[in-house]
């Protein structure tokens, strides 16, 4: 009965090792495909935490995309992928709309500095939208991890 238990257990925590196994593997295949934005600018900057330096290390850069929307319907579009934000920051005009799209192996949520309703939970697939009115300069967070940020400047006509 005893050495019956013992199997199991091994069985169960192999199965578990792969399930494991196969996850990073999704996770790091999805590391290498990254979102195009037509419209899309890349600014490298130094974390403000690090010393500028020559050996200055990959985690020390950090990468921000601003993208300003293409001027058709159905507003802009921000991907949430490899904990980031992308772009993270965007620029509409007043009344349009942004699309967040979940394109990452984990959960992840909306939360709003400006105090509108976000959302707690985007499963990986799930969208979320918000039509942005009023012009001024809207921060946001995701509401599981709260170090990814972004940016909404809605400019004046």
């Amino acid at each position: 009965m005893q050495r019956r238990n013992l199997e199991r257990t091994y069985r169960l925590f192999t199965m578990i090792g792969y399930l494991l196994l196969g996850l990073s593997g999704i996770t790091g295949s999805e590391q290498m495909v990254q979102p195009a934005f037509a419209a899309s600018a890349t600014v490298a900057t130094m974390h403000p935490t690090t010393q500028h330096s020559a050996t200055a290390t990959p985690e020390d850069i950090v990468s921000q995309q601003i993208a300003t929307p293409p001027e058709k319907a159905g507003g802009v579009k921000v991907s949430i992928a490899n904990f980031t934000f992308t772009p993270a920051e965007v620029r509409i005009a007043p009344g349009e709309t942004v699309t967040w799209t979940n394109d990452d192996g984990a959960p992840h949520g909306l939360e709003y500095q400006d105090g509108a309703k976000g959302t707690d939970l985007l499963l990986p697939g799930a969208s979320f939208s918000r039509q942005f009115d009023q012009p001024g300069t809207y921060d946001y967070n995701c509401s599981v991890h709260p170090y990814m940020t972004g940016r909404v400047v809605v400019r004046a006509q």
